[in-house]
């Protein structure tokens, strides 16, 4: 619920927080769960009443307790964004304290992702479409969309096309999308496709993976975690995000152009204005790059 009526003085972090969301229509997480770290280290009051001495505790508390310094970046960009919206839209004059702040040897502990290679992916795919486990049957769908943990754990019956070939990513009630430029068409191909339609026979839901529901909200992050743990076992250490680490690499190695490959992942895209303009690329478009990247199980 909008606070248009309220004050800042009567609106405490949370609630803007929370506001802030609902305006964006983004999923909640980071974002609430870094203005509720805020409050729990500093109180939750109204916007005004925090320095920058808040922030400074903030960054020193999270590292203390051992969160890398991209994961404490991350979660200040979001109470930076919060404070943002608060500050223009309750027109308060001042400093936002969250903006640029020092974050001590940022970058050092850095972990680089490493992706699937291309020999990984089929074996891989195989074993995950023949487990009688359905979350393994996420992977090629991952693998070969370049969609996110929360983008396919919450698919449902009603975002796949009657004969298969596409799903849509949109936001519904369970889980919203990341950013409002997430939303997307693609087409299914090769493996991804099969697993589409595995999860179609097998479910007894409009939710293609309900059991990672749970009144009413998708529970990615524990479908994630499930998977992560198998995934690392039987992948070197692996994960799920290394897949679409993995798509995108693909897609580069076959020159798909930079904004389409953007749409497909649904990426930003950090090309200018003048790609937003237009209706954007074509099922067929997207099919034809890729065709040219899919892994068929008779390769």
């Amino acid at each position: 619920m909008l606070l248009a009526a309220t004050t800042t003085k009567q609106a405490t972090l949370t609630a803007i927080a929370s506001e802030y969301v609902e305006v964006r229509g983004i999923q909640d997480n980071p974002t609430i769960s870094s203005a509720l770290m805020l409050a729990q280290l500093s109180g939750d009051m109204p916007i005004e009443g925090y320095g920058r001495q808040d922030a400074r505790y903030f960054v020193k508390t999270l590292i203390d307790r051992g969160l890398r310094t991209t994961s404490v970046r991350r979660r200040l960009n979001c109470l930076s964004a919060i404070f943002n919206y608060a500050y223009a839209e309750y027109e308060i004059v001042g400093r936002n304290p969250f903006l640029r702040v020092l974050v001590p040897k940022e970058g050092v502990d850095r972990v680089k992702r490493v992706a699937f290679q291309l020999d990984e992916l089929k074996p891989l795919y195989d074993a995950c479409i023949a487990s009688d486990r359905r979350l393994r049957w996420a992977v090629p769908i991952l693998g070969e969309t370049g969609c996110r943990m929360a983008e396919v754990i919450g698919l449902r019956q009603a975002d796949v096309a009657s004969d298969g070939s596409m799903i849509k990513i949109t936001g519904h009630n369970a889980r919203r999308l990341k950013t409002p430029g997430s939303e997307r068409e693609i087409p299914l191909v090769g493996y991804a496709q099969a697993a589409v339609q595995q999860l179609l026979e097998t479910s007894n839901s409009d939710h293609l993976f309900s059991e990672y529901l749970r009144d009413g909200t998708v529970l990615a992050t524990h479908a994630g975690n499930t998977l992560n743990k198998w995934l690392k076992r039987v992948s070197k250490g692996k994960t799920a995000h290394s897949l679409r680490h993995a798509f995108r690499d693909r897609l580069r190695a076959v020159e798909c152009p930079i904004e389409l490959l953007d749409a497909l992942g649904g990426w930003s895209n950090v090309k200018g204005a003048g790609t937003k303009y237009g209706a954007g690329h074509s099922l067929e478009q997207k099919r034809n790059w890729l065709e040219k990247i899919a892994v068929l199980a008779e390769d």
